[in-house]
């Protein structure tokens, strides 16, 4: 009887003197939906969209030549408690795309606190505007792509088909969607070349 208190008591002592150490408090994270890229003053420009209940978006702008870069600048100087596990939406403007796209997709796809079903795309230099004033355009850029996929099978829109078309020996162009947002926002679908 007095072993079975005594495995009782060791039970619930160990129970309240153990805790997570090293743990992320979910109210402190600053947790990214939302990530372009785009370019500003010539400089590369990486924005994260911050998970929030306020009815503005909440973002960081961050130069750097990379997301690997803007990932690791970002957590150290601008949003320490960062957490990228929730990215479902990577956005890059289609005039730099050649210059980003294809090392930020490999960044992503090794590391494994991305999701390879986050949607990547291709869109015009007015739609960042667009995401600082819209709490909502996220989600409506979600809807455009997932349409667009029903349409047109082919296409590759998460960070997995993209990155497996850049590094395929025998893919030399593939298709990826693309945002208009010049009088309203609209999926198309735009050619990459794979080698580039």
């Amino acid at each position: 009887m007095t072993k079975k208190i005594l495995l009782i008591l060791l039970c619930i002592l160990s129970i309240l003197f153990t805790g997570c150490s090293g743990s992320k408090q979910v109210d402190k994270a600053s947790i990214a939906e939302t990530v372009t890229v785009g370019e500003k003053d010539g400089k590369i420009c990486y924005t994260f969209y911050l998970l929030s209940s306020s009815d503005t978006p909440v973002f960081t702008s961050v130069f750097a030549d990379s997301f690997e870069q803007a990932c690791s600048k970002a957590k150290s100087e601008y949003i320490p408690n960062l957490s990228l596990s929730k990215l479902e939406l990577f956005i890059t403007e289609e005039k730099i795309a050649d210059k980003t796209l294809k090392s930020d997709i490999k960044y992503i796809s090794e590391k494994p606190y991305f999701s390879p079903l986050m949607y990547v795309t291709l869109c015009d230099e007015n739609l960042e505007e667009k995401f600082v004033n819209d709490k909502k355009l996220p989600e409506q850029v979600e809807e455009h792509i997932i349409l667009l996929k029903n349409k047109n099978k082919d296409i590759s829109l998460n960070s997995l088909s993209i990155f497996n078309n850049f590094f395929s020996d025998s893919n030399k162009e593939f298709s990826v969607s693309y945002i208009n947002s010049e009088k309203e926002i609209k999926a198309e679908t735009i050619k990459i070349n794979a080698e580039k």
